[in-house]
C-alpha cells in the first residue's frame, strides 16, 4: 500500500510565508480589538455608574476622557517619536487659558486683544488647538535640537516659563486663579451643562482622535517616525529628515493636548495655573508608562486606572497619595509593558 503524497502546497516556502502572514495580521488586530473595548467600555460607563447609585462619578469619567486624551497625545512622541517630553503640560495649561481667557473675557464683557470674547466651545477649542500648534512648533522647534536627558531638561524648563507666565496674570487671578462658573458649556446648537451630555461630547473628541492617531501610526509617516526613534542614524543615511518628522509628530501632540486643556478648563469651569504645573507633565507620563507605551490606547487605560485607583484610595484613607504610590509601583513591577502590554501579550499568545 503506498503512502499518499506529500501536499507540496502546504510545504512550500510560499505556504509557510503565508501562514506567517496570517499569524501576524491576526496579531495585529489584537491592539485594535482591545481599543474597541475600551472605547464601549467607556460608552457605557455613565449608564453604569448612574444605575449603581454613583452619578457624581460621571465627573471623574470625564476627567478620565479629557486625560486621556492628553495622555493619548504624549504617547504619540514618548511611545512613538521615542521624545520623553516633561513639558506637555504648558500646552495643556495653553489650551486651558485659551478657551478660559476668552470665556472670562465673553463673561466681563472685555475684548482679548480687541477680540471680544465667547463661551462658544466650536471657536475657544479650535483656537486652544491652533495656539497650540503654534506653541509646540516654537518649543519643539529648540528642544529637538538636542536629545535624551537634555531634551527632557528643555522641555521641562520650557514648562516652568509657561507656567510662571500664567501665574504673573493677575488679570485672571494670577496663582488663586479665577472662576468662571457664570459660564455654561455651549457647544455649537447644545447646551452641554449636563455632566452626562458634557461626557459624550468629550468622549465623541476622544474617539475620533483615536482613529486619526491609530491611521496616523499605521502610516508611512507613523513607519517613519517609529523608524527614528529606534535608529535615527538609518533612517538620516537613508534619505529620511528625521528632525521634520520629530517636529510633526510634536506639534500634533501639542495641539491635542491644548484642546484636551481647553475641554478640562470647560468642565471645571476654573482657570488657573495648576494647569501649567510640571506635575501635570509627570502625572501625563505616569498614565502613559502604565497604560503601556507605544499603544495610544494605553494613555486612556493608563488615565483610567489613576483615577480609579485614586478613587479607592481616597475613601479608605488620608494618606491615599501613598497607596496610590504603592498601586502604581505594584502596577509597574508586574506589567513593565504597561496593563495593555499584559493584555496583549496574553492575547497573542493565544493565537
Amino acid at each position: 500500500m503506498t503512502e499518499p503524497a506529500p501536499d507540496l502546497r502546504e510545504s512550500s516556502p510560499a505556504a509557510g510565508r503565508a501562514r506567517r502572514l496570517l499569524r501576524a495580521d491576526s496579531r495585529s488586530r489584537w491592539p485594535l480589538v482591545l481599543t474597541a473595548v475600551v472605547l464601549a467600555s467607556l460608552a457605557v460607563a455613565p449608564a453604569w455608574v448612574q444605575a449603581v447609585d454613583r452619578a457624581y462619578l460621571v465627573t471623574m469619567l470625564t476627567r478620565i476622557v479629557i486625560f486621556g486624551l492628553a495622555a493619548m497625545s504624549l504617547d504619540l512622541v514618548v511611545g512613538y517619536g521615542g521624545m520623553v517630553s516633561l513639558g506637555h503640560a504648558a500646552f495643556f495649561g495653553a489650551g486651558a487659558y485659551t478657551a478660559g481667557a476668552l470665556t472670562y473675557h465673553s463673561l466681563d464683557g472685555s475684548t482679548l486683544l480687541g477680540v471680544p470674547g465667547t463661551q462658544q466651545a466650536l471657536v475657544t477649542w479650535p483656537a486652544a488647538a491652533v495656539l497650540g500648534a503654534l506653541l509646540g512648533a516654537m518649543i519643539g522647534g529648540l528642544c529637538l535640537r538636542t536629545t535624551g536627558v537634555y531634551f527632557i531638561m528643555a522641555t521641562l524648563a520650557f514648562n516652568q516659563m509657561v507656567y510662571f507666565l500664567f501665574n504673573a496674570l493677575e488679570v485672571y487671578g494670577g496663582d488663586d486663579g479665577v472662576g468662571l462658573f457664570a459660564a455654561g458649556r455651549s457647544i455649537g446648537p447644545l447646551d452641554a451643562s449636563d455632566d452626562v451630555t458634557y461626557f459624550y461630547v468629550c468622549f465623541a473628541v476622544l474617539a475620533a482622535f483615536v482613529v486619526v492617531l491609530n491611521l496616523m501610526v499605521r502610516s508611512p509617516f507613523g513607519r517613519v517616525l517609529r523608524g527614528c526613534r529606534d535608529n535615527p542614524a538609518r533612517m538620516a543615511a537613508l534619505g529620511f529628515h528625521t528632525y521634520r518628522y520629530r517636529l510633526v509628530a510634536f506639534i500634533i501632540s501639542a495641539s491635542i493636548s491644548s484642546l484636551a486643556g481647553a475641554m478640562a478648563v470647560t468642565e471645571s469651569q476654573f482657570l488657573s495655573p495648576s494647569f501649567a504645573k510640571w506635575t501635570e507633565s509627570g502625572e501625563l507620563l505616569v498614565m502613559v508608562i502604565l497604560g503601556g507605551l507605544g499603544s495610544l490606547v494605553g494613555g486612556i487605560v493608563g488615565a483610567a486606572a489613576l483615577f480609579v485607583l485614586e478613587e479607592f484610595a481616597i475613601d479608605i484613607t488620608d494618606n491615599w497619595q501613598f497607596f496610590v504610590g504603592v498601586g502604581l509601583l505594584a502596577v509597574v513591577l508586574a506589567a513593565p509593558r504597561g496593563l495593555t502590554g499584559l493584555v496583549l501579550g496574553r492575547g497573542r499568545r493565544n493565537v
